[in-house]
């Protein structure tokens, strides 16, 4: 019985000493014998002074044959690729898709009885080249895009380009692919120029380095077009949220990313030691609270930077609320039946599932080099199909969480008018308090977001009260019981 691609890969979750020298009698007093499964056969394994325990390979995708024996020349060049940091191959996410998508030309090969090691003939017959005519039609029907082609035949290209290299191959690379290294010029964020060289190979399609055109009314983010919800949509947002079809700490979710505009790694990675806090004498003159988030806070930020957020008072009483909720306290326990005391009680994460798992796994849990599936978010994603489900058909459907983000910068903005009016601030202080508010790096992002903004003069929005009402306003609003 064959297997299926599914049951053709599995993940070793731990690979120690990936640069250890191997051998039948021990090399010094660092030497430490490995009995193997049989009981009897041992070897011995000398750790590389050079590297250390950081050098070890996590979550690794091991292949299988159609039979269920090991593919070895796969398993070896995707060992090497992880273990030598090869670019394209330095996380565990990114060694799992390229497993997958060389099981998918392996399988092709077989469906078709191509001996994917024998190249001969004319490039029609070889099965490199079979394999990119097959994904070109794929193309020229719409059915897979142009960057995905590419990847495909470049982890099929690497994989021969690593297999040719072995001590007797009889693979010649010229046969697998064309390839040219040729220089292409770029320009940065900062107006810039620089080179690079790149190698073009024949089995591949140009793809227009340009981006595509940023809607009108939105602004661009992350790759993502997002904009401000408007005064009616976030009063259907609002009244949504309050409905049975979200939980408590779902709407808080929504409240955070409103009134703080973080992220969602941010707002899934906040600990029970953050809340300590939201005390009286922490609390500024505007009433809110101050949070530093990035290295060494156990807060998740984009690329690790630091952060500061601010949280309203209304806000923080109402997290510390939902802290000491039954439902919280249930989630909690759940989490130490599953894990044990790998989190103290401060670590602990504020948000978890129903399931005592946390929606987005932080850099600094103890779990995160070792297990296999690690959480990222993925709530966000179901809370949208919520939205797309019961939102009346006014709303916009290209809707995303990160909208919120936006959604906040706007009203935060607005709330600043009234200070520019009386010649308190500036516009270029304006800019500049957004852009520390959003934790932008480039200025010219924020400056995005406020040509968007001074473009919103939609009647709906331009009461200079809505950040107040809308905002601030968002705690008259009925919640379920706490101890649910």
């Amino acid at each position: 019985m064959e297997l299926s691609k599914f049951d053709r890969v599995t993940v070793i979750t731990h690979i120690r000493d990936s640069y250890a020298e191997i051998s039948t009698n021990p090399v010094d007093k660092s030497s430490s014998v490995v009995l193997c499964h049989d009981g009897v056969t041992k070897y011995f394994a000398t750790p590389c002074v050079a590297f250390n325990e950081n050098h070890d390979v996590y979550l690794f995708p091991f292949t299988f044959e159609k039979d269920g024996t090991p593919w070895e020349d796969a398993n070896h060049f995707l060992f090497e690729s992880a273990r030598n940091n090869k670019p394209g191959y330095r996380t565990d996410t990114a060694l799992k898709e390229k497993a997958s998508m060389l099981l998918d030309y392996k399988i092709f090969c077989e469906q078709r009885k191509i001996d994917l090691l024998k190249f001969i003939g004319r490039k029609p017959k070889r099965p490199t080249y079979i394999y990119f005519f097959d994904l070109l039609k794929k193309v020229n029907d719409g059915e897979l895009a142009r960057t995905s082609l590419n990847k495909k035949t470049k982890v099929v290209y690497d994989f021969y380009e690593f297999i040719s290299s072995k001590p007797n191959s009889n693979i010649d690379l010229r046969k697998v692919d064309t390839v040219e290294s040729v220089t292409r010029f770029f320009q940065n964020s900062y107006g810039h120029s620089y080179s690079k060289k790149i190698v073009k190979r024949g089995q591949s399609l140009a793809v227009s380095s340009s981006a595509s055109p940023i809607p009108i009314g939105y602004v661009r983010e992350s790759s993502e077009d997002l904009r401000p919800l408007l005064k009616p949509e976030l009063n259907e947002l609002l009244l949504l949220l309050n409905t049975k079809e979200f939980s408590v700490d779902e709407r808080l979710m929504h409240f955070i990313a409103l009134q703080t505009g973080a992220r969602k790694q941010t707002i899934l990675t906040i600990r029970m030691k953050h809340l300590n806090l939201f005390k009286e004498e922490s609390v500024l003159k505007d009433r809110t609270f101050k949070v530093h988030a990035g290295p060494g806070t156990s807060i998740d930020t984009k690329f690790d930077k630091p952060q500061v957020l601010y949280f309203p008072e209304q806000l923080a009483n109402q997290l510390l609320t939902y802290s000491k909720s039954t439902k919280a306290k249930q989630r909690r326990d759940k989490f130490i039946a599953k894990n044990g005391s790998i989190l103290s009680d401060d670590d602990m994460y504020l948000f978890l599932s129903p399931q005592g798992e946390p929606h987005y796994m932080a850099k600094s849990d103890p779990r995160y080099k070792i297990t296999k599936s690690k959480p990222q978010g993925r709530n966000t994603y179901y809370m949208k199909l919520k939205w797309k489900k019961f939102a009346g058909s006014n709303y916009p459907r290209n809707y995303s969480f990160h909208w919120l983000r936006a959604t906040y910068a706007y009203y935060y903005y607005q709330r600043l008018q009234p200070l520019a009016a009386k010649g308190v601030l500036t516009n270029g202080d304006i800019i500049s308090m957004v852009q520390k508010r959003l934790h932008h790096a480039s200025r010219e992002v924020t400056e995005s977001y406020l040509r968007l903004f001074d473009m919103v003069v939609d009647s709906r929005v331009a009461a200079q009260s809505i950040y107040e009402q809308q905002v601030f306003g968002l705690y008259d609003l009925e919640m379920d019981a706490y101890n649910e």
